[in-house]
């Protein structure tokens, strides 16, 4: 099966801790045969400005099976809904936000409310990462999510009710598979939202890629329905941001 995954980084960590390498997410990607992988820079991350979002762009544009996406953090810029715009026309093939990390509310922020109204005309899809619950529920009230696809990533273990009683409302969004571990819950998730919702994510080289992959493929779903999560859905989802495909 084709695997794509949807959720990656590259770039150095704070805290220290795993080879988080460009050199370190290609030889993962490599060994266990991603096609493609979307990619964010950690730079990104913690600095917003032009200069990273140039630098990602040089960096994924050198290896064929990357495809950018970038971070934007609402709280640094003075106006961040602009970067979001300029950043959302370069093609990339999806936009980032990490509420936790960055130490913004999902729920009545309007800076990133901005973001999203700046974005929505180019369709370019988003990635949010859910920590508490509650924010999937704030997102879901937020103008223009529910014009956007919208990824939830990073979804804690106590959110997942959340992700079933929200996800069915919002037609346009999906949830990425990174950080799923827990015996049957890949299964029952295809039950409350559809496979077709599902995007293999690992968080590589951060998270294990390969023990990412084992969760997929060792499900009790169908070979149709693996093949959607590790790439069917994805090639539906980004459609040209993959490159060819």
């Amino acid at each position: 099966m084709r695997i794509i995954d949807s959720y990656t980084i590259f770039g150095s960590w704070p805290a220290g801790g795993a080879d988080l390498s460009l050199e370190r997410l290609l030889e993962t990607l490599g060994a266990n045969g991603v096609e493609k992988a979307i990619a964010h820079s950690t730079d990104c991350v913690f600095e917003t400005t032009r200069w990273t979002l140039e630098s990602l762009l040089q960096k994924t544009a050198e290896h064929a099976n990357l495809v950018p996406a970038a971070a934007v953090d609402p709280t640094l810029l003075v106006k961040p809904w602009e970067f979001a715009a300029e950043a959302a026309s370069r093609g990339l093939a999806c936009l980032r936000f990490f509420p936790e990390i960055h130490d913004w509310p999902v729920a009545d922020y309007l800076p990133f409310a901005r973001c999203l109204e700046a974005i929505a005309p180019t369709g370019t899809p988003v990635s949010v990462a859910i920590t508490r619950p509650g924010q999937i529920t704030a997102l879901s009230r937020v103008p223009h999510a529910g014009d956007l696809p919208v990824i939830l990533v990073h979804v804690a273990d106590d959110c997942i009710s959340e992700v079933a009683a929200v996800m069915p409302q919002m037609d346009n969004w999906y949830l990425s598979t990174d950080g799923m571990s827990h015996l049957g819950l890949l299964e029952e998730l295809a039950d409350a939202i559809g496979t077709e919702r599902l995007l293999f994510g690992s968080s590589a080289p951060r998270g294990s890629l390969t023990g990412s992959l084992e969760y997929v493929r060792m499900s009790s779903l169908p070979d149709s329905a693996k093949e959607a999560i590790l790439s069917g859905n994805a090639i539906r989802l980004f459609g040209d941001r993959l490159g060819d495909h």
